[in-house]
């Protein structure tokens, strides 16, 4: 019975974690985007989600960047330098059974020794694992401009895409 609330708990637990909106300003535990300046026009943009979908950290950084863009009344960026980092950290789960032990104690006193036994009941344990934890993160730097966009394959119309990925976001 113990074990059927337990897994109830987990199940619901992980629910109640995949139902909140991923794409927020980081937080104390360092998930969502941030983002540091390093001149006028440049930016870092750094995006971190549990799991391990580097597709959607990406995709939430350039959406965060195309809103910062847009922010700071900016036209396009160009991405200078990006990384995509995915960190798994595996967790076993663990069960056990034992069968009890034999527990002999012996008492001394002025009249002589007593000896007594006794069995100690099983045990069982079990454990639940979701699989381990892991987080991707994607870091982007990003150099905002105004007017006609670099042709390269690395440019970005901000509107286009905060409008595009913004329905991903929910």
């Amino acid at each position: 019975m113990k074990i059927h609330a337990l897994i109830a708990f987990a199940i619901l637990l992980a629910t109640g974690c995949a139902s909140q909106s991923a794409y927020k300003p980081a937080n104390g535990s360092g998930y969502g985007y941030k983002e540091s300046r390093i001149s006028d026009n440049r930016y870092r943009v750094t995006f971190k989600a549990r799991g391990d979908d580097r597709d959607r950290a990406m995709d939430y950084a350039l959406l965060r960047a195309a809103e910062l863009t847009l922010l700071k009344g900016y036209d396009w960026f160009v991405v200078v330098n990006r990384e995509s980092l995915v960190d798994r950290k595996e967790t076993e789960m663990q069960s056990g059974f034992s069968s009890g032990d034999r527990v002999i104690t012996r008492d001394c006193g002025l009249l002589g020794c007593t000896t007594r036994s006794y069995s100690t009941p099983p045990t069982y344990s079990a454990g639940v694992s979701a699989g381990g934890r892991s987080r991707a993160e994607s870091v982007l730097e990003i150099r905002m401009g105004k007017g006609v966009r670099p042709s390269n394959g690395d440019s970005y119309d901000a509107l286009s895409v905060r409008d595009s990925l913004q329905k991903k976001a929910g």
